[in-house]
């Protein structure tokens, strides 16, 4: 058994660095200890114990936990557990990515949780929420997970020793400057760490009864991450100004530093659906679709292979023409509406007054939809978008101003 099977956890107590979810009286315990929930979700980065969150649950409930992982399971594996819960009462189903689930999927998931067949544990490295059907959206309470601190690490290191001690059978450790490298490679993923301590434990140097842990093998090994937030971001600014500014050389050496360096291609990507509609815009309105498209083929095909789908959309999008007209026009709107309550006209409501229906005058007919003559949404010269204006302006001549 290696070291981070036998430190398991196996009760709340034994999760590190969650104490926010962990401590008594807090929502997450109250939940799982009155059995309370239909669906929940734990959100955070990998190693943090959202597994392990999930089987302290069943143990507590005294339920059942079926693991199923949505990236290698499908409507099939979800009828069996249908079938399961008939002749098994209070039945826990973790699904881990779960937001990798299609509608279908959740569908079948929704209909075992109000039929009371079973009690959802969903959990993502990502937030689900925009991933997930608003039924299922409705029925979840979501609970972050944090990255393990640098203190509880060290905890959890001394909880460690004392399993190094049976494994190795020695009766002294010295860390010998170890830890504090082992904290810096793990990243906030406890299941890293225990895998890197035990590496150490390996290969370190025994003497009598004591154990020298050792980093000479770890010198080769890759950070999982190789900047801090500050430069992750940073860098995602890099590759998006770049992209803005029409420079697709300096947008591919952003993007790949950021994949190189560890960064998931998923946050790449929804970086550059954003851009799709922020910076190119109307310009080029089919751009948001041709990113979703590489997106998707990204994830049919993998890696490294889906690298080069990724390239695509961002020589795409540095290449496009620009305007961030719809940008603007989305936040003058929220600005109005900070000192404004427009009242719907009487014409346009729910039972019209005075309505003229469009097509009965060739398909446009100038009326007013809004009470004040306000304009947000001003389409720029350039691309696609300079199309849209002309035909804007010659549908509302004299009615708004499009010059």
């Amino acid at each position: 058994m290696n070291l981070a099977d036998a430190m398991r956890p196996h009760s709340f107590d034994d999760i590190v660095g969650q104490e926010h979810l962990t401590s008594p009286d807090v929502l997450l315990i109250s939940l799982i200890e009155s059995a309370s929930f239909d669906s929940i979700m734990f959100v955070g980065p990998p190693g943090t114990g959202k597994t392990s969150m999930a089987e302290v649950t069943g143990k507590q409930m005294d339920c059942p936990v079926y693991k199923i992982h949505a990236a290698v399971s499908g409507a099939a594996d979800l009828k069996k557990l249908a079938e399961q819960a008939v002749y098994e009462k209070n039945i826990i189903v973790f699904i881990d990515e779960i937001h990798r689930y299609n509608k279908s999927q959740q569908d079948i998931l929704l209909k075992l949780i109000d039929d009371r067949k079973i009690k959802l544990i969903g959990a993502s490295a990502e937030n689900p929420y925009f991933n997930l059907v608003p039924a299922l959206r409705s029925r979840s309470i979501m609970f972050k997970f944090k990255a393990v601190s640098d203190e509880a690490f060290e905890r959890l290191f001394i909880k460690a020793c004392k399993h190094i001690k049976s494994m190795q059978n020695v009766s002294e450790i010295v860390e010998n400057g170890a830890l504090k490298h082992i904290i810096s490679l793990a990243q906030g993923d406890c299941r890293r760490f225990l895998n890197l301590l035990e590496i150490s434990a390996l290969t370190g140097n025994r003497q009598d009864n004591t154990l020298y842990l050792s980093t000479k093998e770890m010198e080769n090994i890759m950070p999982v991450n190789q900047f801090s937030d500050d430069e992750f971001y940073d860098i995602l600014s890099a590759m998006i100004k770049s992209i803005r500014g029409s420079d697709p050389d300096a947008a591919l050496l952003w993007c790949f530093k950021l994949i190189k360096n560890g960064a998931a291609p998923e946050a790449v990507f929804r970086r550059l659906m954003i851009s799709a509609s922020e910076d190119v815009g109307n310009a080029f309105p089919d751009g948001q679709i041709f990113v979703s498209a590489c997106y998707n083929s990204f994830m049919n095909v993998g890696v490294p292979e889906g690298y080069i789908i990724l390239a695509h959309a961002v020589t795409f999008l540095a290449s496009c023409p620009k305007s961030n007209r719809s940008y603007n026009g989305y936040h003058q709107v929220m600005d109005y509406l900070k000192d404004h309550d427009p009242v719907v006209p009487e014409n346009i409501r729910q039972k019209p007054k005075g309505y003229k229906y469009p097509f009965d005058y060739g398909n446009f007919i100038k009326q007013r939809y809004i009470s004040d003559n306000l304009l947000f949404y001003k389409p720029s010269n350039f691309g696609f978008e300079q199309k849209i204006k002309e035909r804007l302006h010659n549908l509302w001549n004299n009615f708004k101003d499009y010059e």
